[in-house]
């Protein structure tokens, strides 16, 4: 089964980082705390510095050496506190950032091999968004927002501790500790509170970015349909829509924001910490250094906790972020990987449908209508099988079982006594292969497109496979020949030109199984009847089924199996449906060949394909 259960929260997941890298992460943060230090002793020493200084000045002394060594001290410190930081980003640069590589690489293994169930289920949109934008904003969450956060708390407990001494030093009850201990945690629960409040706003509108995303993608991808049908003023509202929902959704986030109490509770405590010590210098318990130091720390611990806010709000959309992240990463897949997979089938042994039912399902989880149901019936090995009905009737999903892409609902399949589902699916494709209906080539070249499924083959076995797809000729005719790369989704192409590039790349897997989803219906006749002479010999001495409402192909079948609503209808050869199957004599009679078909076969007592052909039937 693919699942991965290495993340039990979004916590777990947005701490991973750090897990993965314990050694580094023990080194970045006990750095982070030495800057905090830094930061608040330069402050002190400042103090020092201007006491110094005012001894000087009282007893005209000049330049004392207590002074110049704090201003040595001060120059030291900015100078560690510089490289510090510097060391600091890097460490958690190189922590989140190798993080991010292997989070993405993560998501997109574990997507790759889940089955089309969850494809089924999950707008690949919202993929896209969540391998490019949530995993990014989880590493935001730990650098810089996690970073300063150490940093912030590190100098506020120093900064706390220092202040108290103040008064301790001098006698006093440590009344500036107890004022910054007692503002500091109220500004850190209020702050956390508008986190917690303006978090479903963030999250409403991460999802609103989506939408806006997915809106955007659709008009792009089908810009032709649009123009074709002037619609550019319908799809131009549709998108005005959704940017006003994300408008409205900023503007909420922006007035949470101007209500920000943290502020004020900050704002407070730095003031009655100064007039304290302010009203200590006037009364002489203090010297004037001190003020400094209490200036210094103060403004110290105020810079760090303005960044607080907006840094919570970092780890709390990181958290949204990593819960989307996690229930994708911890899909259940209904389909399951053999434990121990059987290697030795023989895949020119008969293939048996046995009670075989299956429902897609939907992105709830829940069973649609069947697509089949309780479909029973044998295919002797090695036979041309035609599969044919109407749409909807579940002729691509057997394809698709074959294929292992899902498994059945219900009942089994076997193939050579083995039950298909015990069978590995990697196994199981390099043996079948399939030529689907809709073509999808990929944005590379033509060789590249070909050899997809063969990744070592030879130029030479890459262009044989072309001739017998009936694809060299028009592939000799480009400029670049067989490195010519190809439009997204193969657009540059013609239907046809696409087909015979998914033929022979099919054809060069050299498959065990041969699997056609209709896939001559963008070719002429003659391409066609040439096509199906080249795969006369592929087919040889293995399987093969067709989707197809060709004739030709009906009438060159072994076995035509009649499909309808997920039900078998009927099965045997062309003559033998012909006479026995109403259901077949409807199809048949709408065929486009059908009438040559009849015509041709008037006082004979059998036709060829090829007199189909020559006829003009073939269309």
């Amino acid at each position: 089964m693919v699942n991965v259960n290495r993340y039990k929260t979004a916590n777990d997941y947005q701490l991973s980082a750090l897990r993965r890298y314990p050694a580094l992460t023990v080194v970045a943060v006990g750095l982070a705390l030495f800057a905090s230090l830094l930061t608040t002793m330069s402050s002190w020493v400042l103090g020092d510095a201007v006491d110094e200084l005012a001894l000087a000045v009282e007893g005209d002394l000049g330049l004392t050496a207590g002074f110049i060594q704090s201003c040595w001290y001060i120059l030291g410190i900015a100078g560690l506190l510089f490289i510090t930081y510097i060391v600091v980003g890097y460490a958690f640069a190189i922590i989140t950032l190798r993080w991010e590589r292997d989070a993405r690489q993560e998501f997109f293994d574990v997507i790759q091999k889940n089955s089309m169930t969850f494809h089924d289920q999950v707008d690949s949109k919202q993929l896209l968004a969540v391998a490019m934008q949530d995993i990014r904003w989880v590493r935001f969450s730990l650098n810089p927002a996690l970073r300063n956060i150490i940093m912030a708390i590190g100098s506020l407990i120093i900064a706390s501790i220092l202040l108290a001494w103040i008064d301790i030093e001098a006698g006093l009850f440590p009344t500036l500790g107890v004022i910054v201990s007692i503002g500091s945690p109220l500004y850190l629960f209020f702050a956390y509170r508008y986190a917690v409040a303006i978090e479903p706003v963030r999250r409403e509108r991460s999802e609103q970015n989506e939408k806006m995303t997915a809106v955007s993608q659709e008009v792009f991808r089908g810009i032709e349909v649009v123009r074709a049908f002037g619609t550019e003023r319908v799809e131009m509202k549709k998108f005005e829509k959704v940017s006003k929902e994300y408008q409205r959704l900023l503007t909420k986030e922006g007035r949470l924001a101007a209500f920000y109490i943290p502020n004020l509770i900050l704002t407070l405590t730095t003031a009655v910490a100064f007039i304290y010590v302010a009203n200590q210098v006037m009364e002489g318990m203090f010297p004037i250094g001190t003020l400094v130091k209490a200036i210094a720390l103060l403004a110290a611990v105020d810079g760090f906790s303005h960044m607080l806010p907006r840094f919570l709000l970092v780890i709390r959309g990181g958290h949204v972020n990593a819960k989307r992240i996690v229930k994708i990463l911890s899909w259940e897949d209904p389909m399951e990987e053999p434990t121990n997979p059987v290697k030795k089938i023989d895949w020119k042994a008969d293939i048996v449908f046995e009670n075989v039912s299956f429902g897609y399902t939907s992105s709830d989880g829940d069973v649609n209508s069947y697509a089949l149901k309780d479909l029973n019936f044998k295919i002797p090995g090695g036979s041309r099988v035609a599969l044919i009905g109407g749409p909807g009737g579940g002729k691509t999903t057997i394809l698709k079982l074959l294929l292992r892409l899902y498994d059945p609902s219900e009942g089994r399949i076997i193939i050579g006594n083995t039950n298909l589902n015990k069978v590995h699916t990697k196994d199981v494709r390099d043996a079948v292969g399939l030529v689907e209906q809709n073509v999808f080539l990929f944005r590379k070249s033509i060789k590249g497109n070909i050899a997809f499924g063969r990744a070592d083959a030879s130029d030479e076995e890459i262009e044989k496979a072309a001739e017998r797809a009936q694809a060299a000729e028009f592939i000799d005719e480009l400029e670049e020949g067989y490195e010519t790369v190809i439009g997204e989704r193969g657009m540059t192409l013609s239907g046809g030109q696409r087909q015979r590039l998914a033929i022979a790349r099919t054809i060069l897997q050299d498959p065990k199984i041969l699997l056609l989803d209709d896939s001559a219906s963008a070719i002429d006749a003659r391409t066609e009847y040439l096509l199906r002479k080249a795969l006369d010999e592929v087919m040889h001495d293995r399987t093969s089924i067709t989707v197809t409402q060709r004739l030709r192909t009906l009438l060159e079948a072994d076995i035509i199996i009649i499909v309808d609503k997920g039900k078998l209808v009927a099965m045997g050869k062309h003559d033998e449906l012909l006479a026995t199957s109403k259901h077949y004599q409807r199809i048949f009679s709408h065929l486009p060949e059908a009438v040559s078909y009849n015509s041709a076969n008037k006082g004979k007592t059998g036709t060829n394909s090829e007199d189909i052909v020559n006829e003009g039937g073939g269309n």
